[in-house]
């Protein structure tokens, strides 16, 4: 079953703790394999993992798509700036909400805490990782006239997301392509980088 996350090749071993490791904050629009690829790279690093999303899940005991519906998406944009103050030191992998990044400040607090990393991924790669995905709030838009396939209304969405966020997204010191690749590879790819 496709859950919209990029597919995971073969396990992962740790690789020893690296000293003074730096944290590592991943961004990326829905779809991109933020929390996938993060919890692949903090085993390979011997790092705690935090998804932004599931930590204020836990908070709030219920869903981001909860949230959205009571709350509406500006209240969840507070809880999202106020879980970065827990993120002041220490080494971790933290996936960030697709729109976390794009609240004022927010950006250069990530950029502050550590190596922000974007991950890249064309709209059809995400179209694909997303198609059979209905957990994602911003991504729920319904069509207007009723006649576009849901495929159509999620790579418009998408369009819009990827207009709206991507100069902030790249303002990350390292972006990395994952079209075409496994969340193991995806993985790889960024400790490599980061070595240069």
């Amino acid at each position: 079953m496709n859950d919209g996350r990029p597919n995971q090749a073969e396990p992962v071993e740790p690789i020893e703790s690296v000293p003074n490791a730096v944290p590592v904050v991943l961004i990326g629009l829905p779809g991109a394999g933020k929390t996938s690829v993060g919890e692949i790279l903090a085993r390979l690093l011997n790092l705690s993992f935090f998804d932004s999303d599931r930590l204020i899940e836990a908070k709030e005991k219920r869903s981001v798509s909860s949230i959205f519906a009571e709350d509406g998406e500006p209240k969840f944009r507070q809880m999202e700036s106020a879980l970065l103050d827990d993120f002041k030191s220490g080494s971790f992998v933290l996936s960030c909400g697709g729109g976390l990044p794009m609240t004022p400040g927010n950006m250069d607090a990530l950029l502050n805490l550590g190596k922000v990393v974007y991950l890249k991924t064309a709209i059809d790669e995400l179209v694909k990782r997303l198609a059979s995905t209905h957990d994602r709030p911003l991504l729920k838009a319904s069509s207007i006239s009723g006649s576009e396939s849901d495929e159509h209304v999620l790579r418009k969405r998408l369009c819009t997301l990827e207009s709206e966020r991507s100069k902030v997204y790249e303002r990350a010191q390292l972006t990395v392509q994952t079209d075409g690749l496994s969340t193991d590879q995806v993985a790889k790819e960024i400790l490599e980088r980061m070595k240069n």
